[in-house]
């Protein structure tokens, strides 16, 4: 059985439509999938009937990304009401707040003689949740740079000239709203942090599990992180965080080898037959 439960659409910064990533998800073999755009919902809500329709189990995702006294973390969300309340006010909430920040990053790079505009960023982001790739694409259109890549890390990244901070909602708020909609928390790709942050204080905030397996980790971070994640009693996921083919993040739907055991019983509760 194939599952994987990160992947992006175009509404967030995949290259995909939800129903075309469902289509590829079917071709692939998955049998149990997630969209989890980045703090947005709406890929669930497009592609459901054409999942049920192909016998594909699709899971309620998000992914939110927080800022706080731990760093950037990003925070996976699974198997949530996808009509509570205070969900839509978060992600009402954060699409207005994403607005005005990427406005501030395209002023600050104009100030640096970089001749690009919002709207066209907005364009490329759909009109729908922006993030700082949509502007390191618009970078490399205006021909400043070969590869987003290369415009994200050398203007866009923390510590850069046009970063701008966001406006905060750090990682325990995120566990906090996740469970509240009725879901399960898991930090996402903790392999690939390059700062210290603590996995115990998320566990003390409630955290239900960790995303072990992940196309950017190596062994050595699979086996540290599946070791983490049954020292402190956490469940595990599998996700490819495919965004498209020629994205930065590549890795095929369903690509992620993992081991079952017990590991992804948690799932069953959305799942009709058994893991």
């Amino acid at each position: 059985m194939k599952i994987d439960l990160h992947m992006h659409s175009t509404h967030s910064d995949g290259e995909l439509q939800p129903t075309a990533l469902v289509r590829e998800a079917y071709q692939q073999g998955v049998s149990i999938m997630s969209i989890t755009d980045h703090d947005e919902i709406s890929a669930y809500l497009a592609a459901a009937s054409l999942a049920d329709e192909l016998g594909i189990t699709l899971i309620p995702g998000i992914e939110i990304n927080t800022d706080g006294p731990q760093g950037e973390l990003h925070i996976l969300g699974y198997g949530f009401n996808v009509n509570h309340p205070q969900l839509h006010e978060y992600i009402d909430w954060r699409q207005d707040e994403r607005k005005v920040w990427s406005q501030q990053i395209v002023s600050r790079l104009n100030q640096l003689g970089y001749d690009i505009s919002w709207e066209a960023c907005w364009k490329r982001a759909n009109q729908h949740v922006i993030v700082r790739t949509h502007i390191a694409d618009e970078l490399v259109e205006r021909e400043y740079f070969q590869r987003s890549e290369e415009a994200f890390q050398s203007l866009l990244a923390k510590g850069k000239q046009a970063f701008v901070t966001r406006e905060g909602f750090n990682a325990n708020e995120a566990i906090e709203l996740i469970q509240k909609c009725g879901g399960k928390a898991f930090i996402a790709h903790p392999g690939i942090y390059t700062w210290n942050w603590q996995l115990d204080e998320l566990v003390e905030a409630g955290l239900d599990g960790v995303e072990v397996y992940y196309s950017k980790h190596s062994l050595q971070d699979t086996t540290h992180w599946l070791q983490q994640a049954k020292r402190h009693g956490l469940s595990i996921s599998v996700g490819s965080d495919f965004h498209g083919v020629t994205s930065r993040n590549p890795y095929p739907i369903g690509s992620v080898p993992f081991n079952f055991e017990k590991e992804l019983d948690w799932l069953n509760e959305f799942v009709k037959t058994e893991v």
